[in-house]
Formats: structure tokens, sequence, C-alpha cells
């Protein structure tokens, strides 16, 4: 199996696990199959009050058996043709509302690997309201034009790794990260989910 294949597994497993969750919450919901409408940032749309709230499902499935404080959120990476491409967070043709960040996957009986539904023993959810996120990026100093600055400035200089900017504290709100190993060499905001919560822009959801 491929490892783009075992990737495409392991989501489908938990996509099965979060649509248990949303149902024990009692919660109308629809998780979208159609291709188009996940390009647009749709993985679920939840139906609250009346309401339709499309939600981006973002999952740290690379860190299973891993409780990270942190999460990254994409501004820029390169295409299969070594072309730079805007990333998720600021990518005007995405329609998400909020990101459901899926965080602190732990499977049971020791297991390493993710291969059955019922290995899942414990998820965390934290909602994060994509537009609340923004004012807020822009209410500190970093709207996108200025995080698009940061962001030619770490690719010009392969200045990989962690990237402290003056706007965020790296310890305890976020900082900037540039992937060396993968072969879309991102460059992510990497943002600490409890500042989030304590920022009113995000909430815990589940677990």
């Amino acid at each position: 199996m491929s490892s783009f294949q075992f990737d495409l597994n392991q989501e489908q497993i938990l996509n099965r696990y979060l649509d248990l969750v949303y149902e024990s919450k009692k919660l109308k919901f629809e998780r979208i199959a159609d291709l188009e409408q996940q390009h647009r940032g749709i993985d679920v749309i939840i139906v609250h009050n009346s309401k339709s709230y499309l939600i981006d499902e973002k999952a740290q499935l690379h860190y299973i058996n891993k409780d990270l404080p942190t999460f990254t959120f994409e501004l820029s990476y390169l295409n299969k043709n070594n072309e730079l491409k805007e990333g998720w967070l600021f990518d005007g043709n995405k329609q998400t509302q909020y990101y459901f960040l899926v965080t602190g996957i732990f499977l049971k009986n020791k297991k390493t690997k993710l291969q059955n539904i019922d290995d899942i023993g414990t998820v965390k959810i934290t909602s994060v309201n994509r537009k609340k996120l923004l004012k807020y990026l822009a209410a500190i100093g970093l709207p996108r034009t200025k995080l698009e600055e940061y962001d030619y400035d770490i690719r010009t200089s392969n200045s990989f790794g962690k990237n402290i900017i003056p706007e965020l504290d790296g310890k305890k709100s976020g900082l900037i990260y540039y992937t060396e190993h993968l072969p879309e060499k991102p460059v992510n905001l990497q943002l600490r989910l409890k500042h989030l919560i304590d920022c009113h822009v995000a909430k815990k959801f589940h677990g």
C-alpha cells in the first residue's frame, strides 16, 4: 500500500469515528462526498437551530498517540510542478466557516497504526471560527499582506524550521514554521491551541 493510500485509509477511518462523535452530540450533519465541495474546504455541514455551518476537518494523523499543543495553518506550498501556491488559510476559493482541528488521537492497546475504527481510544476536537481567526490575526498586525511578506522572506532566505516573529510570542502564542523534509515545503503559521481558546477564536468541541 502506498503512503498516499495509507493516509487516505486513515482519514476515512477517522471520518467514521468523527461521525459517531457528532451523532453522540445529537447533531444534525451531512458528510460531504462531492470533491468540488471538499476542495472548497467543506468536509461536513452541521445544521444547528436551522442554521448551516460549513466545516473543514483538519486532523493530526501524522502524530498518532501524541497530544501536540499547536496546530499549523498553511500559508503556502509547492505543487507537483514546483510552483508556489497559496495555502488553505487565505485561499479565497475556500468557503470554510469553521475548522475542526482533530488532535490528541490516541489508539487503544498500545497500537501505533490506525487500521480500524475500533482502534481509536480518544480524540480532541477544537473548533476554530475562521472569520474570527483572520480578524484576530489582522488585529495583532498579521493581516494577509504581512504574512505574505514573512512567507516570501522565509522562503527566499531558506530559513527552515522555526521562525520567531515579533507579533507572536514563540512560547505562548505561535510562530512561522518552514518545513524542509516534505516535497511541498509548506510555510505554516503554527499557533497554540490554548492561546486561540483564550483569545475566543476557538472553543473546545470534544475531548
